[in-house]
Protein backbone atom coordinates (compact mmCIF):
# COMPACT_ATOMS: atom_id res chain seq x y z
CA UNK A 1 0.00 0.00 0.00
CA UNK A 2 1.25 3.49 -0.85
CA UNK A 3 0.98 6.21 1.75
CA UNK A 4 1.61 9.92 1.55
CA UNK A 5 5.21 10.79 2.38
CA UNK A 6 5.92 13.18 5.19
CA UNK A 7 6.91 16.43 3.45
CA UNK A 8 7.68 18.22 6.74
CA UNK A 9 11.28 16.99 6.49
CA UNK A 10 11.48 16.76 2.70
CA UNK A 11 14.76 17.77 1.11
CA UNK A 12 14.79 17.93 -2.68
CA UNK A 13 17.37 15.46 -4.00
CA UNK A 14 19.88 16.23 -6.73
CA UNK A 15 18.02 13.84 -9.04
CA UNK A 16 14.64 15.47 -8.47
CA UNK A 17 16.04 18.95 -8.97
CA UNK A 18 17.85 17.93 -12.16
CA UNK A 19 14.76 16.15 -13.53
CA UNK A 20 12.52 19.22 -13.57
CA UNK A 21 12.07 20.94 -16.93
CA UNK A 22 12.20 24.74 -17.11
CA UNK A 23 11.26 27.52 -19.43
CA UNK A 24 11.77 31.27 -19.12
CA UNK A 25 10.13 34.25 -20.78
CA UNK A 26 9.67 37.99 -20.32
CA UNK A 27 6.36 39.66 -19.56
CA UNK A 28 5.11 43.01 -18.28
CA UNK A 29 3.04 43.91 -15.26
CA UNK A 30 0.04 46.29 -15.56
CA UNK A 31 2.27 49.31 -14.88
CA UNK A 32 4.36 48.41 -17.92
CA UNK A 33 7.43 47.31 -15.94
CA UNK A 34 9.29 44.19 -17.06
CA UNK A 35 8.81 40.86 -15.29
CA UNK A 36 10.99 37.77 -15.71
CA UNK A 37 8.99 34.52 -15.63
CA UNK A 38 10.27 31.05 -14.80
CA UNK A 39 8.21 27.85 -15.11
CA UNK A 40 9.26 24.58 -13.41
CA UNK A 41 7.46 21.38 -14.40
CA UNK A 42 7.96 17.65 -13.78
CA UNK A 43 8.89 15.08 -16.38
CA UNK A 44 6.55 12.14 -17.16
CA UNK A 45 7.04 8.91 -15.17
CA UNK A 46 10.32 7.17 -15.97
CA UNK A 47 9.60 3.75 -14.47
CA UNK A 48 6.75 1.46 -13.49
CA UNK A 49 7.19 2.53 -9.86
CA UNK A 50 6.94 6.23 -10.58
CA UNK A 51 3.26 7.14 -10.88
CA UNK A 52 1.58 10.46 -11.65
CA UNK A 53 0.52 10.61 -7.97
CA UNK A 54 4.13 10.21 -6.80
CA UNK A 55 5.32 12.88 -9.24
CA UNK A 56 2.65 15.31 -8.03
CA UNK A 57 3.55 14.58 -4.41
CA UNK A 58 7.22 15.35 -5.12
CA UNK A 59 6.34 18.57 -6.95
CA UNK A 60 4.13 19.70 -4.05
CA UNK A 61 7.04 19.02 -1.71
CA UNK A 62 9.34 21.09 -3.96
CA UNK A 63 6.74 23.88 -3.81
CA UNK A 64 6.85 23.68 -0.01
CA UNK A 65 10.67 23.83 -0.08
CA UNK A 66 10.37 27.00 -2.18
CA UNK A 67 7.51 28.41 -0.04
CA UNK A 68 5.24 28.81 -3.07
CA UNK A 69 1.56 29.65 -2.70
CA UNK A 70 -1.61 28.67 -4.55
CA UNK A 71 -3.03 30.59 -7.49
CA UNK A 72 -6.02 31.55 -5.33
CA UNK A 73 -3.90 33.96 -3.24
CA UNK A 74 -1.39 36.71 -4.05
CA UNK A 75 2.01 35.13 -4.80
CA UNK A 76 4.27 35.20 -1.73
CA UNK A 77 7.70 36.83 -1.79
CA UNK A 78 10.00 33.82 -1.41
CA UNK A 79 13.16 35.89 -1.12
CA UNK A 80 16.21 36.00 -3.38
CA UNK A 81 16.80 32.53 -4.89
CA UNK A 82 18.43 33.06 -8.30
CA UNK A 83 22.11 33.50 -9.04
CA UNK A 84 23.65 34.36 -12.39
CA UNK A 85 26.05 31.58 -13.38
CA UNK A 86 26.89 32.68 -16.91
CA UNK A 87 25.45 35.36 -19.21
CA UNK A 88 22.90 32.76 -20.38
CA UNK A 89 22.35 30.61 -17.28
CA UNK A 90 21.03 31.03 -13.75
CA UNK A 91 20.89 28.72 -10.73
CA UNK A 92 17.78 28.36 -8.53
CA UNK A 93 18.34 27.75 -4.79
CA UNK A 94 16.06 25.47 -2.76
CA UNK A 95 15.84 25.47 1.04
CA UNK A 96 17.33 22.51 2.86
CA UNK A 97 19.68 21.27 0.14
CA UNK A 98 23.04 22.32 -1.29
CA UNK A 99 21.85 21.52 -4.82
CA UNK A 100 20.70 24.18 -7.26
CA UNK A 101 18.77 23.88 -10.49
CA UNK A 102 20.77 25.27 -13.41
CA UNK A 103 18.43 26.99 -15.86
CA UNK A 104 19.29 28.16 -19.36
CA UNK A 105 17.84 31.60 -20.03
CA UNK A 106 18.10 34.09 -22.85
CA UNK A 107 20.49 37.00 -22.58
CA UNK A 108 17.69 39.61 -22.22
CA UNK A 109 16.25 37.56 -19.31
CA UNK A 110 19.57 37.35 -17.48
CA UNK A 111 20.33 41.04 -18.12
CA UNK A 112 17.03 42.02 -16.51
CA UNK A 113 17.63 39.63 -13.61
CA UNK A 114 21.03 41.28 -13.09
CA UNK A 115 19.22 44.63 -12.84
CA UNK A 116 17.06 43.26 -9.98
CA UNK A 117 13.95 42.77 -12.11
CA UNK A 118 11.45 40.64 -10.16
CA UNK A 119 10.86 37.04 -11.20
CA UNK A 120 7.51 35.26 -11.17
CA UNK A 121 8.32 31.65 -10.27
CA UNK A 122 5.58 29.26 -11.42
CA UNK A 123 5.59 25.57 -10.54
CA UNK A 124 3.32 23.34 -12.59
CA UNK A 125 2.16 20.01 -11.25
CA UNK A 126 1.77 18.52 -14.73
CA UNK A 127 4.44 18.05 -17.41
CA UNK A 128 4.66 19.97 -20.66
CA UNK A 129 6.90 19.21 -23.61
CA UNK A 130 10.39 20.68 -23.46
CA UNK A 131 9.84 21.83 -27.05
CA UNK A 132 6.50 23.56 -26.31
CA UNK A 133 5.84 26.72 -28.29
CA UNK A 134 4.87 29.98 -26.54
CA UNK A 135 1.23 29.34 -27.56
CA UNK A 136 1.36 25.84 -26.03
CA UNK A 137 2.85 27.25 -22.83
CA UNK A 138 0.08 29.88 -22.65
CA UNK A 139 -2.51 27.13 -23.13
CA UNK A 140 -0.83 25.01 -20.43
CA UNK A 141 -0.83 27.95 -18.01
CA UNK A 142 -4.51 28.75 -18.72
CA UNK A 143 -5.56 25.12 -18.27
CA UNK A 144 -3.42 24.57 -15.16
CA UNK A 145 -4.71 27.79 -13.57
CA UNK A 146 -8.30 26.75 -14.21
CA UNK A 147 -7.69 23.38 -12.52
CA UNK A 148 -5.54 24.85 -9.71
CA UNK A 149 -2.44 22.94 -10.86
CA UNK A 150 0.01 25.86 -10.46
CA UNK A 151 1.84 27.27 -7.45
CA UNK A 152 3.44 30.72 -7.44
CA UNK A 153 6.02 32.92 -5.77
CA UNK A 154 8.02 36.10 -6.45
CA UNK A 155 11.79 35.93 -6.26
CA UNK A 156 14.82 37.84 -7.48
CA UNK A 157 18.60 37.60 -7.84
CA UNK A 158 20.71 36.89 -4.75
Amino acid sequence: MLTRANTDSFTPSAGLIASMATTTWLDTIPTGAALCCLLLVPQPPRSLYETWAVIEQRMRAVAEALHLGPATAPPPDIGPRLRLVTPAEVALRFDGTPYRKRIPAGRPWTLLLGRRTPVALVLGLDPISCSATPAEIDSYLDRATLHQRLLFGHTRAE
